[in-house]
C-alpha cells in the first residue's frame, strides 16, 4: 500500500521533529568541544589548530548527514594551486556553506570575509574567524569594510593564500540567488592581481534552515559543485565578475 503525498509529508514532518533535538544538541556540543580542542591545539601552532578545525568541519557535515538525513554530494574537485593566490567565489545559502567549503578545500588554509558579529560569541566559529586568517567587517561602515578587505587581500596575495567571498552579501534563504554586490570582489581582485578564481555553486543547502530549526527538515539533498577555474587574464574586473556570476548562476539554476 502506497502512502498519499499528504501522508508522506506528515511522516516527513514527524521524523524531522523527532530528529531535530538530537541534531541541535550534537551541533552545539561539537562547537563547544572543538572550541576547547582548538585552544589546546593552538598551543602547538597554527597548523595544529587548523587540523582541529578540519576535524570539526567534517563532524558538522556528518551531523547533517546522520541526524538530518541529508543526502550530500560534491561535484568536481576544487583546484587550489600552491604557487599563486586564489579567490573562492560562491553563492550563499546557509551557515553550513562554510564548513562544507572548508572541508572540501582542507588542503589549504582559507580566510573568509565575515560580518564582525560572527567574531564575538559563537564557540569555535568566532575563534577560527579571529585567529586563522579571516577578516571581520562592519557592514554598516562601507568605507572601513573595503579598507579591511583590501588589507586582507594584500595579505593573501603576499603569501599565496586563499580568500573566500560570498558576493551576494547575505544568505539566499529561499534558494534564489541574489545579484552579486561588486565592491568586495573588485577590491579583492585589485589587491590579489596574481589570483585565479575558483567558482563554487551550492544547491539545496538553504532548505536546512528554511524553518529556523523548527524543525530541521529531514532528507534534504545538498550539492556543492566546483566549477572550472576562471583566469582573470588582464580582463576588466567587471567583466571577470560577470563571468564568474554567470557561471555560478547557470549551475545553481532555479533552486527554489
Amino acid at each position: 500500500m502506497q502512502l498519499s503525498d499528504d501522508k508522506k509529508r506528515e511522516c516527513g514532518r514527524f521524523i524531522s521533529w523527532i530528529c531535530t533535538p538530537f541534531y541541535v544538541v550534537a551541533f552545539i556540543s561539537l562547537l563547544v568541544v572543538f572550541h576547547l580542542v582548538q585552544l589546546i591545539a593552538a598551543l602547538f601552532g597554527r597548523g595544529a589548530q587548523k587540523y582541529a578545525l578540519d576535524l570539526m568541519n567534517i563532524c558538522l557535515v556528518w551531523n547533517i548527514r546522520i541526524l538530518a538525513g541529508a543526502r550530500f554530494s560534491y561535484i568536481g574537485r576544487p583546484t587550489l594551486p600552491s604557487d599563486r593566490s586564489i579567490i573562492i567565489v560562491s553563492n550563499h545559502q546557509s551557515m553550513y556553506d562554510i564548513p562544507m567549503i572548508m572541508w572540501a578545500c582542507r588542503a589549504r588554509e582559507i580566510g573568509f570575509i565575515a560580518k564582525k558579529e560572527l567574531g564575538k560569541w559563537i564557540p569555535s566559529i568566532s575563534l577560527a574567524l579571529r585567529t586563522l586568517g579571516s577578516v571581520l567587517i562592519d557592514r554598516k561602515d562601507a568605507k572601513a569594510s573595503l579598507r579591511a578587505i583590501g588589507e586582507f587581500g594584500e595579505m593573501k596575495e603576499r603569501s599565496h593564500q586563499v580568500a573566500a567571498i560570498f558576493p551576494e552579501g547575505t544568505r539566499a534563504r529561499d534558494g534564489k540567488m541574489k545579484q552579486f554586490r561588486p565592491s568586495g570582489f573588485l577590491t579583492l581582485l585589485k589587491k590579489m592581481p596574481s589570483a585565479v578564481i575558483q567558482p563554487v555553486a551550492i544547491r539545496g543547502n538553504w532548505r536546512i534552515l528554511r524553518y529556523n530549526f523548527c524543525p530541521i527538515p529531514f532528507g534534504t539533498t545538498i550539492e556543492m559543485e566546483f566549477l572550472e577555474l576562471v583566469e582573470p587574464s588582464g580582463r576588466p574586473a567587471d567583466e571577470v565578475l560577470a563571468d564568474v556570476e554567470g557561471r555560478i548562476r547557470a549551475s545553481v539554476g532555479d533552486d527554489s
